[in-house]
């Protein structure tokens, strides 16, 4: 690299701070003749690859609604190729390129599909094919949980071994399948034992297949429901919770002997100060009520009559109605009369004070006419004087 730098530093347009890039021949590529031909692929069988964050998060909604997902339809077709493997020799499975995912994953994930299988199974009706392809589903249910059992045993202690169980169990190029199918047989053949077995098991823990399919996925199994259970029978196998209990248990009863012993002295008090009191009504009060009851009778004779006059004084509701219209209509019209009353007595008042003016007036002007008369007159004279 320094030389290659040296030798070309004085160049224009030379980028020296990059390796230097060296082109080789491609390796041509050789297929053995011994090298097998591609297998074909199933229709039913999806061969695409899954990271294990998309793969969990669609097993979890799966948990939800598992019916219309495409995770559950290729599920189902994984769990019929390896049905179909087991039932014929005929049939292969392609080892394409499996789900990226982890042995506890997929212990689950088979544990989802055995159970969903059993459901599909007893749905259907029962033919032999049915019938072996259910005890397929058992012997498998059988095998799951003891892994799951194992699973839950040695996490606790490292689970390298587990693990590597795990690993051989559920890798899916591990053996070929004529390997495998002698394990299975006597799983299949014992199917029916362990089935009674569990059976009887969860009926003594209130569970069902489902309930141990669900805790076996979750990391419960039935161990663990045993250990609790041990462990409440050991609590009450313990002789001093037990007196410790059973003391509490007399203190409450006493408590509840005195509160009972209680209620009823107070039921007694109330009952006797009731009746004291009606005993002690004096003569003044008696007289009232007495008087009372002979008013009611006299009241019962007329309760005969109240519907019909209610009914009366309903028709007349009407007619009272009508008639408190017209008062206030007659109230109306007097308070307008005296109104009118008064404006003609202000009016007679102002024509008689008119008519006194008028006579004043007139008297005033005949007068007047008269000292006009005479003071005339003496003018006339006085022209006629002066004429001669």
């Amino acid at each position: 690299m320094s030389a290659s730098v040296t030798k070309y530093s004085n160049l224009l347009d030379i980028d020296t701070s990059q390796p230097d890039v060296y082109e080789t021949p491609d390796v041509p590529v050789i297929r053995h003749q011994d090298e097998q031909a591609e297998i074909p692929l199933s229709e039913d069988i999806s061969i695409d690859s899954l990271s294990v964050d998309k793969a969990s998060a669609r097993f979890r909604a799966s948990a939800r609604d598992t019916g219309q997902s495409a995770l559950s339809r290729y599920q189902r077709s994984l769990f019929r190729a390896l049905q179909l493997e087991s039932l014929s020799d005929s049939l292969e499975v392609s080892t394409g390129s499996p789900l990226n995912e982890t042995p506890e994953q997929r212990l689950r994930r088979l544990v989802y599909e055995t159970q969903e299988l059993r459901e599909q199974l007893v749905s259907k009706p029962k033919d032999q094919q049915t019938v072996a392809l259910m005890k397929l589903a058992n012997g498998l249910t059988d095998e799951l949980a003891q892994l799951s059992v194992q699973s839950d045993r040695e996490s606790a202690e490292g689970g390298s071994l587990v693990s590597r169980s795990l690993w051989q169990r559920l890798s899916p190029t591990a053996e070929p399948q004529a390997e495998a199918r002698p394990s299975m047989r006597p799983v299949a053949d014992n199917a029916l034992q362990l089935e009674a077995r569990i059976s009887m098991l969860e009926k003594v823990l209130g569970s069902s297949s489902a309930q141990l399919a669900r805790d076996a996925a979750v990391g419960h199994s039935l161990v663990d429901s045993v250990s609790r259970l041990r462990q409440q029978l050991e609590v009450l196998a313990d002789p001093q919770r037990v007196d410790g209990i059973q003391r509490r248990i007399k203190q409450v009863l006493l408590d509840m002997d005195r509160l009972d012993l209680a209620t009823t002295q107070a039921a007694r008090t109330a009952e006797t100060d009731a009746k004291g009191a009606a005993s002690r009504i004096d003569p003044a009060t008696v007289k009232r009520i007495d008087e009372l009851y002979e008013k009611f009778t006299g009241i019962d004779s007329l309760i005969e009559l109240a519907p019909a006059t209610a009914r009366r004084l309903q028709s007349l509701a009407t007619l009272h109605g009508e008639a408190a219209e017209v008062v206030a209509r007659v109230g109306r019209i007097e308070r307008e009369q005296a109104g009118a009353s008064e404006e003609i007595n202000t009016m007679k008042e102002i024509a008689g004070s008119l008519k006194n003016a008028m006579a004043d007036n007139s008297s005033t002007l005949a007068e007047n006419m008269k000292h006009l008369d005479s003071r005339i007159y003496v003018l006339n004279s006085r022209l006629d004087s002066l004429r001669k």
